[in-house]
């Protein structure tokens, strides 16, 4: 049974502080107490993981003071098509984003928070990243007051001198061989040694088993899978495109 299994089974949990541990409170009606092993390291940083990402969409959606039904159907669409969640899974999600998106409490304070317990893991903060660009982009366009929590997040992060490279996943034109360059942190005219030192680097930090090993859940596989498929194809065309100079 997963970590979200033995929540909605009712089972006993891991005691949990801070905004993310209210929000799950809320949600789960009352606070579960520390089982002395019921859930294992991982399956508690699963659970943080989830909540923390749905706290902070719920707050990013009310970036501008009201959550559009539009927003609404965004977050419901990458729940169904990106994340592929579950029906228990998708409704969990939607009850922390109401929750957190109605609480008083800042986006930053989440995001301290989930560097807190994630802060050892680069390539789990930048996930983050990745979830929160996604859905901020699901529509098209990175709005001014999404950015401003999404920017606001990477400096807490300590991500400032990737987020460049994070947000050429989504911006620019798909065929443009210079979006693929910063996708591998790497810009036109670097040797083909520098550029597969990069991918090699990026592929090790970014393959979904590392990354679920540190704390990513499962409900996730397909964005970690997706995100490495990225970077292997922007690598690909990369090679080519130096090869065919």
């Amino acid at each position: 049974m997963t970590w979200m299994g033995k929540i909605l089974g009712g089972g006993l949990g891991f005691l949990l502080g801070g905004p993310i541990g209210a929000v799950l409170g809320a949600v789960l009606g009352h606070h579960t107490v520390d089982s002395g092993g019921t859930f294992s390291g991982l399956e508690s940083k699963q659970g943080i993981y989830f909540a923390a990402t749905f706290s902070m969409l719920g707050k990013i959606a009310k970036a501008d003071g009201v959550v559009t039904d539009d927003e609404i159907q965004i977050v419901d669409q990458v729940m169904r098509n990106n994340l592929q969640l579950s029906p228990d899974a998708r409704l969990f999600a939607i009850d922390i984003f109401n929750v957190a998106k109605d609480s008083d409490v800042p986006f930053g304070d989440f995001a301290h928070q989930f560097h807190g317990e994630f802060g050892h893991s680069q390539e789990i903060l930048i996930s983050l990243i990745d979830l929160l660009l996604l859905v901020a982009y699901a529509d098209g366009e990175l709005h001014p007051g999404e950015e401003a929590m999404i920017q606001e997040a990477v400096q807490i992060f300590g991500l400032q001198g990737q987020y460049s490279q994070l947000k050429s996943r989504f911006n620019g034109l798909p065929d443009d061989i210079n979006r693929h360059y910063e996708i591998l942190g790497c810009s036109q005219g670097d040797t083909l040694s520098a550029v597969k030192k990069k991918y090699r680097k990026l592929a090790m930090e970014h393959h979904p088993d590392r990354i679920h090993a540190n704390g990513m859940p499962p409900e996730f596989a397909q964005v970690a899978e997706d995100r490495f498929k990225e970077i292997q194809h922007a690598y690909d065309l990369v090679v080519k495109h130096i090869g065919g100079k």
